[in-house]
């Protein structure tokens, strides 16, 4: 098992983004999916993998890939996965079923079929000394992938924003839009005016100082049988290691409201960033000359149409604009992007949009 094949789970719409951070990493793309990268990748790069990507969900770790046109073609399959040599004993595995084109189309029927193999029980309400670890195993076209969730808790979940405010934008879309859009390579002072939990700008000056996206958090893969402890030890010791100094030139935070500023500060201070920002309740339709800014700004019901239009008519005004919003509120902000890409955020279709960034 010295090469994993893995599938790095993201955002549909954000798998080249994902695949860019990769390939800065030298980890390989072998395929480029939607919603997902294949890639073949060593255990030390795992690790180093849950530590520095920003824009992907999860990563799954394939166990085994088998035709399974029938109940007895799945147990067998599964007979043939040494799971034993993954898992520590007396731990349980919770089991994800998806099936498409195929001809075992009952996803109750599979998990039965496969728990029967597996057998590990497993009841959400039950603690397990040998921990608990997620299985999925999805049927396509009459074969079964089945592997095991490296990660645990979605990657977005970094560990610093215990709290938030209304309709917060994912970590990994923060990330995501600094990347796209070139914002992060971009030597100029980042400005968030509409900064609510500080997500956009606490990524970004996380990126700026090399502060990793996982050091705050562990994952689920580290009491995997074949993981040695010490190595990762060493990986996240060598990723502190390269952490740089205190920005010199802090990024700009501001919100209107004084309470969503006092929630930014406690995040960023939890994300290590404190002193790299300087916060502030502002109104973000004054625009400082000269402004790189990079937003999710209120949308929705959120906002009225004509304090829309006025807010990002000023938006738009800056020298340099990275944004995310539904693509019928591009026009509002009556400038010509250079680039847009679609994607989603809490199931609502957007698109990053970008002008005057280099990339």
């Amino acid at each position: 098992m010295s090469r994993l094949a893995v599938y790095v789970v993201t955002a549909p719409g954000l798998e080249q983004v994902t695949a860019r951070e990769l390939a800065r990493l030298d980890m390989k793309v072998i395929d480029l999916g939607v919603g997902g990268l294949t890639c073949s990748i060593t255990w030390s790069q795992l690790m180093l993998a849950h530590l520095h990507l920003r824009t992907a969900t999860r990563i799954l770790v394939r166990l085994g890939r088998f035709e399974a046109s029938g109940f007895g073609d799945l147990k067998a399959g599964m007979g043939d996965i040494p799971l034993h040599e993954w898992l520590p004993r007396h731990s349980a595995v919770d089991i994800n079923v998806s099936t498409s084109a195929s001809r075992l189309v009952h996803t109750v029927a599979i998990e039965e079929r496969v728990r029967e193999v597996v057998r590990r029980a497993y009841h959400p309400e039950f603690e397990y000394e040998g921990g608990v670890y997620t299985m999925h195993v999805r049927i396509a076209r009459n074969i079964a992938t089945v592997s095991l969730d490296a990660t645990g808790d979605p990657l977005y979940q970094r560990g610093w924003r215990t709290e938030s405010g209304p309709a917060p934008i994912r970590e990994t879309l923060a990330a995501a839009l600094l990347q796209w859009s070139g914002a992060s390579q971009n030597k100029a002072t980042i400005t968030d005016p509409c900064c609510g939990a500080g997500t956009i700008v606490i990524e970004a000056a996380q990126m700026a100082r090399r502060i990793p996206a996982g050091r705050s958090r562990t994952f689920a893969f580290e009491s995997w049988l074949p993981v040695e402890a010490d190595q990762l030890v060493k990986l996240r010791n060598a990723a502190d290691a390269d952490i740089r100094p205190a920005l010199k030139n802090k990024f700009v935070a501001g919100d209107k409201l004084k309470d969503m500023i006092r929630v930014a500060q406690a995040n960023a201070e939890r994300a290590g960033v404190r002193d790299d920002i300087v916060f502030a309740v502002a109104d973000a339709t004054k625009i400082a000359p000269g402004a790189s800014i990079v937003t999710n700004p209120p949308y929705g019901g959120r906002l009225s149409a004509g304090n829309q239009r006025v807010l990002y008519g000023s938006l738009g005004r800056a020298d340099r604009l990275a944004v995310i919003a539904p693509v019928s509120s591009l026009p509002a902000f009556k400038r010509e992007f250079d680039d847009t890409l679609s994607t989603s955020n809490g199931g609502l279709a957007v698109r990053f949009a970008q002008v005057a960034f280099s990339r």
